[in-house]
């Protein structure tokens, strides 16, 4: 069905979003957005989402769209506002997360410069095509009123059709303000195109044939396979092959991380096959979206949605565009079906595949042992804490790549949990927000992040107490960039700076920021924990003020620094 709507190109634009099933709109508001600011206030049913910096906005946009499946839309600026969004639409470009950016844009024709418009010559839509999807996924609307709802219904089915990504949508100011403007739209409009179906029975069957031939196969499970429900499946195969998993480059937990047979992440490590005594014969992929590094495995097989990163820089014996769920199960039905004794003996074959990943857990539990009754809390212990206290039905949003996470229950069973994807700092607090408006209140969302990853974005303190998301937010605060050290100090062993411990722009004290004054400030409660002792008692405060109070909380946690250069408290000294 569709219908004739008249009225602004921004009530145009609205409208399409509406009909779109369009609920919420991330932004930080612009003036040349303002004919869909007029369309909003005069309609009203959309909800506005309005964060302090576009960064935030972007992150808030991608975290509400991870949990919730639809596409997170957001509102920015011009190029100036524009530009400004580039980390987290460059973390939303690597993850594959659907998100529609519309920004106004003051092109003209006498290509003039104007403050926060394109340098003359540039366009718009072409600055922000580099962090779109396949770098290509940016569009412009300029003089045709018609071409709003197109381009925007267009925008929409290119940000979820395989592979999935960003999308940016430039519309002429002017337009989006002119009066009297008519278009044509779909009434419920339905942008997604219907994915691949199942693979084909002989591919099942050549899957299911060489798995079951294969002395060790290696199992890998990417983000594919979170999106399309398919986990259980997942484990399902995992248990009849009684195979090893092993995860990279995923942003969400895509197979249980304390199932018996996780075994940590890929390449597969020297020890599995000193413990276990099986050498790795075959890898299956499914889903992911490739590997760091490459594959030692002499066959490879790879199924899912998106054919984009499939053998890019490995060969590929068996290779499906398809679907996962249905195709998982008709494979680990066909390999009962062409195994059948063999199949009962797998178990006791590769018994100590669930030895090696007991050993995983049991060196973790050491570690917790080992500095639990020391009075700075090492970050096994803050693990430690979370894996026994965190509700199993909650999300978790993480931003630290020094966090501990082995003994947390993430995944089919356990907690929802996900990651920037791309490493540009500034994502959690937004995606937090994002992730906590789409499962609603009674959902606990909980945020773990770094205390230089909470500098890129701590603004979004405001955006929690104005819409109170109640997020419980806890700050491993090693007062570093440790990850940065633990890099420099793997790739250049012998530099002078590592021998004298003096790692320049590494120490982020003196002064040390004071993250619960600035989240008070910004209506976000929450205190400072120096110790052990004070660990649980804050946590338990913070979960009870998030659940039961239905409010955001804040736990900044001082946690001991590892690694080399760990008491290296150095900073080059100078001032004006």
């Amino acid at each position: 069905m569709r219908k004739t709507i008249t009225g602004t190109g921004g009530m145009l634009l609205i409208q399409t979003l509406k009909d779109a099933g369009v609920e919420y709109l991330f932004t930080n508001p612009g003036s040349a957005e303002t004919g869909i600011f007029a369309a909003l206030a005069e309609d009203g049913d959309q909800k506005l989402v309005v964060g302090k910096h576009e960064g935030l906005v972007a992150a808030m946009a991608d975290g509400y769209h991870r949990l919730s499946g639809k596409v997170g839309v957001v509102i920015a600026h011009v190029m100036g506002g524009s530009y400004q969004l580039a980390g987290q639409l460059f973390n939303a470009q690597v993850a594959g997360s659907s998100l529609l950016v519309v920004a106004g844009d003051w092109a003209s024709e006498l290509q003039d410069y104007r403050g926060l418009a394109p340098f003359p010559g540039l366009s718009q839509a072409e600055s922000m095509r580099p962090i779109t999807k396949e770098a290509r996924a940016a569009y412009e609307v300029h003089a045709n009123p018609a071409a709003i709802t197109v381009a925007t219904a267009r925008a929409l089915r290119e940000a979820v059709t395989p592979p999935t990504g960003p999308v940016y949508l430039s519309i002429s100011a002017e337009l989006l303000s002119r009066e009297g403007l008519e278009a044509e739209i779909g009434g419920a409009a339905q942008y997604a195109i219907e994915r691949p179906g199942p693979a084909r029975a002989q591919t099942v069957e050549a899957i299911a044939r060489r798995l079951g031939q294969a002395q060790c196969p290696v199992l890998m499970f990417g983000d594919d396979v979170w999106r399309e429900g398919a986990q259980a499946e997942a484990v399902r195969l995992a248990e009849a092959l009684e195979a090893p998993v092993f995860a990279s480059r995923q942003i969400f937990a895509n197979f249980p991380s304390r199932h018996p047979l996780f075994c940590g992440m890929y390449p597969v490590p020297k020890d599995f096959e000193k413990v276990t005594g099986l050498k790795p014969d075959l890898v299956f992929l499914v889903g992911c979206q490739g590997v760091h590094g490459g594959v030692a495995e002499p066959y490879v097989m790879q199924i899912g949605p998106n054919p984009l990163l499939m053998g890019r820089h490995y060969p590929l014996d068996v290779a499906a565009q398809c679907e996962l769920r249905e195709t998982l199960g008709n494979v680990t039905e066909a390999l009962t079906r062409l195994h059948g004794d063999r199949a009962a003996g797998w178990a006791r074959q590769r018994g100590k595949v669930r030895a090696f990943a007991k050993l995983l857990i049991e060196r973790e539990e050491n570690l917790v042992r080992e500095h639990e009754h020391e009075t700075v809390v090492h970050p096994s212990v803050l693990e430690a804490h979370l894996a026994e206290m965190l509700p199993k039905h909650g999300v978790m949003v993480q931003e630290s790549s020094t966090a501990r996470t082995a003994l947390l229950p993430f995944g089919h069973g356990g907690m929802a949990w996900t990651r920037s994807g791309g490493g540009s700092l500034g994502f959690g607090v937004g995606a937090a927000i994002g992730a906590k408006i789409a499962v609603g209140r009674d959902r606990p969302v909980v945020l773990s992040l770094g205390d230089g990853a909470l500098g890129y974005s701590a603004a979004g303190f405001w955006t929690m107490a104005r819409y109170n998301t109640a997020i419980l937010t806890v700050v491993s605060n090693n007062e570093s960039y440790q990850i940065v050290r633990h890099n420099w100090a793997k790739d250049m062993p012998d530099a002078k700076m590592i021998r004298d411990g003096k790692y320049p722009g590494l120490w982020l004290s003196d002064p040390a920021v004071d993250y619960v004054a600035l989240a008070r400030a910004q209506g976000v409660e929450g205190e400072r924990v120096e110790t052990v002792k004070e660990l649980e008692p804050a946590l338990r405060r913070g979960l009870d003020v998030t659940t039961r109070g239905n409010r955001p909380y804040l736990v900044d946690v001082s946690v001991a620094r590892e690694g080399i250069g760990a008491d290296s408290t150095w900073f080059q000294d100078w001032r004006l």
